[in-house]
């Protein structure tokens, strides 16, 4: 008796795998026959991000959806996002849109975006001689001479001109206003980046002597060191004159 009643429980099991086995296959083929064949991955946020957020690789995750239903300005490589910084709020379960990021055309009005880290944007005042005949643009690089006077203890003061900072980025030329009507008129106005303590020699020059920009070449990364130089340095720089033998 107990040998037949083992032997209907083995029975019971076996069908009962086989049955598990059998809807296992059932359910994999519904799935494949009805999962879509367009599927795309697609970068959702797996948190809420504020705006004006760096957004982390921790924040995001990549999902699959139906191409047909991914946004046309879905961000699909977590590269693209990554180290960005977002220009409006992102819930949680969001997917990631390009318009968001603040390097999108969504994010071009404001200035502060273009900034880079641990720089300050401070705007001078130029005009066609010391602003380089207008010919700079956003995105040059410069060097910035101040001349300034120098209060001497005996003589007064004495000019003296020097090489204040180098390759300096600009981020803007003209004012907000004048950027609005898209003017055609030459800038007057040269907002630079700059880090805190280059704004310091930058803003002094400006405001209590005179600052003229040089206009460097995109391949040139040198950075020269000058000494100050005042009016009496121009008679060391006249060429010899020769001797004349009689």
């Amino acid at each position: 008796m107990l040998k037949s009643s083992r032997k209907y429980w083995v029975i019971a099991l076996v069908c009962g795998l086989a049955a598990a086995l059998l809807f296992n296959i059932y359910i994999q083929q519904v799935k494949t026959k009805y999962e879509p064949d367009d599927l795309v991955d697609v970068i959702r946020a797996n948190v809420d991000i504020s705006r004006d957020s760096l957004i982390t690789r921790d924040m995001i995750e990549t999902v699959q959806l139906p191409g047909k239903y991914v946004h046309h300005d879905a961000i699909q490589v977590s590269q693209d996002v990554v180290g960005k910084i977002t220009c409006s709020d992102i819930s949680s379960g969001e997917i990631l849109l390009y318009s968001k990021l603040a390097d999108s055309k969504a994010g071009e009005q404001r200035l502060a975006y273009k900034i880079p880290q641990d720089k300050r944007a401070v705007t001078i005042g130029t005009d066609s001689i010391t602003g380089v005949a207008g010919y700079l643009q956003k995105g040059d690089r410069v060097d910035v001479f101040a001349t300034i006077d120098i209060e001497q203890s005996s003589s007064g003061s004495i000019p003296y001109t020097v090489l204040a900072l180098q390759d300096i980025l600009i981020l803007e030329t003209g004012s907000a206003a004048e950027l609005d009507q898209k003017s055609e008129t030459v800038k007057r106005t040269i907002t630079l980046a700059v880090a805190p303590q280059q704004a310091l020699p930058l803003i002094l020059a400006s405001e209590r002597g005179t600052v003229r920009l040089a206009l460097r070449s995109p391949i040139d990364k040198n950075l020269a060191t000058l000494t100050p130089f005042q009016k009496n340095d121009l008679l060391y720089l006249a060429p010899a004159q020769p001797t004349v033998q009689e």
